[in-house]
This record gives C-alpha cells, sequence and structure tokens, in this order.
C-alpha cells in the first residue's frame, strides 16, 4: 500500500501537465477558501450559484465578439453580483428571486450565444466542469492578478465584514459604511466565481466556495480558526483531487469538488458522534 502510493505520488509528479496545473490549482483553493468563511458568513452561497451560472452569458459574450475569455467573464460576473446587491428587495423580489431571474436569464443567453459561435471555437465541456489541466499563460497571469486583488481586499475587509454579517445594526452605529462594504463583498464573490472556473467550471464552482468553509464551520467559530480551517480543508483537498484525478483520469475539478463534499460528510459525521458521546 505504502509503495503504491510512494508510485502514484512519484508519477504524479514526473507529469509535466500535473505540475503546471498544482500551482494555480493550490492558488484558486487558498483563495476561495478565505472567501468561503465570508460567503457561509453572510448567508451567500446561492448567490454564488446565481453569479457562476450567470457568468456563462459573460463567456458567450467573449466568444461571439472575439474577446478575451476570463477578462470579459469577469467584468460579467462582477456587474451581475453588484446588479443582485442593488435591486430591489421590496415589493415581493427577495434576493433569491432576484438571483434565480438574472441566472435563468443569463445562462439562457450564454447557452445561445456559445452554441451560434460552434465547438470548434469553445470547449464548452471545459466552461462547464472546467480543466485546469489546459491553463494557458494569459490564463495564469489573470488569475494571479485576480488573486492578488481578492486576497488584498479580504486582509483589508475581512474584519468588517465579519462584524457586519453578525450584528450589521452595530457595526453601522460604529462608524463602518456598511452599504459599502456589502456592494465591495458582493464584487468580490463575483471575481472568486471567475477563478473558479478553470478549476470547476461554471456548474461546480459553488463547491470550492462553500464546501472548505461548512466544513470548518462544524469545528470553529472565530474568524481566525474558521479561516485557518477552511484553508487547510480546501488545499488538503484540492491537492488529493488532483492526485485521485490523475490515478484514476477522472476530471479534474470533479474530483476535487468530490474530495471536499467527502472531507465534509467525515467532519459532520465525526461532529455529529462527537456530540452524541457528550451529551449521553
Amino acid at each position: 500500500m505504502i509503495d503504491a502510493s510512494m508510485h502514484l505520488l512519484t508519477d504524479f509528479w514526473a507529469s509535466p501537465v500535473m505540475r503546471e496545473a498544482l500551482a494555480p490549482a493550490l492558488l484558486i483553493a487558498l483563495v476561495t477558501a478565505t472567501m468561503s468563511v465570508m460567503v457561509m458568513a453572510h448567508r451567500l452561497s446561492f448567490l454564488t450559484v446565481g453569479v457562476s451560472h450567470a457568468s456563462l452569458a459573460g463567456l458567450g459574450i467573449a466568444v461571439t465578439l472575439a474577446l478575451p475569455l476570463l477578462p470579459t467573464a469577469t467584468v460579467f460576473a462582477v456587474l451581475i453580483a453588484l446588479l443582485l446587491a442593488l435591486m430591489p428587495k421590496k415589493k415581493g423580489i427577495s434576493e433569491d428571486a432576484s438571483t434565480g431571474i438574472l441566472f435563468a436569464g443569463s445562462m439562457a443567453l450564454g447557452i445561445l450565444l456559445i452554441s451560434t459561435a460552434g465547438s470548434a471555437q469553445v470547449d464548452l465541456f471545459g466552461l462547464l466542469f472546467g480543466n485546469i489541466l489546459t491553463i494557458s499563460a494569459n490564463d495564469l497571469n489573470w488569475l494571479n492578478i485576480l488573486s492578488g486583488l481578492i486576497l488584498t481586499v479580504l486582509l483589508l475587509a475581512g474584519r468588517a465584514w465579519w462584524s457586519i454579517a453578525f450584528d450589521a445594526v452595530t457595526a453601522e452605529a460604529s462608524g463602518l459604511p456598511v452599504g459599502s462594504l456589502k456592494l465591495l463583498l458582493y464584487g468580490m464573490v463575483g471575481l472568486t466565481v471567475i477563478l473558479c472556473v478553470k478549476l470547476a467550471g461554471i456548474v461546480l464552482t459553488a463547491g470550492l466556495m462553500i464546501l472548505p468553509a461548512a466544513c470548518a464551520w462544524l469545528w470553529g467559530r472565530s474568524l481566525f480558526t474558521l479561516a485557518a480551517l477552511s484553508i487547510a480543508f480546501s488545499l488538503i483537498g484540492t491537492l488529493l483531487g488532483l492526485i485521485w484525478s490523475y490515478a484514476y483520469e477522472w476530471p479534474a475539478g470533479a474530483t476535487v469538488v468530490l474530495t471536499l463534499c467527502l472531507f465534509f460528510l467525515i467532519s459532520w459525521s465525526l461532529n455529529w458522534l462527537k456530540h452524541r458521546i457528550t451529551t449521553s
């Protein structure tokens, strides 16, 4: 068993494709893990699903107009996220209803645009489910720019976002610009969604942005503890997912998300068992 594992790790590291994919995949895992804590704290899980699916329209526009895929999709995703933040919540239009409306309309537009472009011009499977193994130099540069921007904003605004998540009234009374900070948070969610597209694709992006913090939430409650645990779950899950995808020739993005799902099930089971023991 040990010899087989060592042989697998040696083969994995010897593969030029996997070596090149490892660094950007772990970078995405790091950024999404830290952002995942804010997504959970602010209950924005459905927003990530809506924005990720709506970004298909941005990719469709890029394909149709021969524009760079990731930069165009980034602008579109951020605009969609900000639009969701600004849409009126009165007159029966709740946030989840607004998300569903934009989600359905944008994805339908994206499908129409991409279908007219032809399969020769776009890898639809890669867009929907990710393909980190085909990352280009331009994609890598864009990922580095987005990652640096998101992590910088998280360091500067993270504590304020944390305060707003649990007591927005007190945060506003203390002088925090709650409205502006929420807009900034929605914008960062839009950026992070695009960051995930190369690894997990449009369909599976929500898994990367929800599961790490969901696993961590079972073991900690402070901002530092949640962030540290979320990062650990995300990095280990991504690394194991890539190794398993190499060993069994599975799609990388789907394997990473499935690994994180397995981590959540194990965490939930251990947490439930701990609770049963302490209450018995």
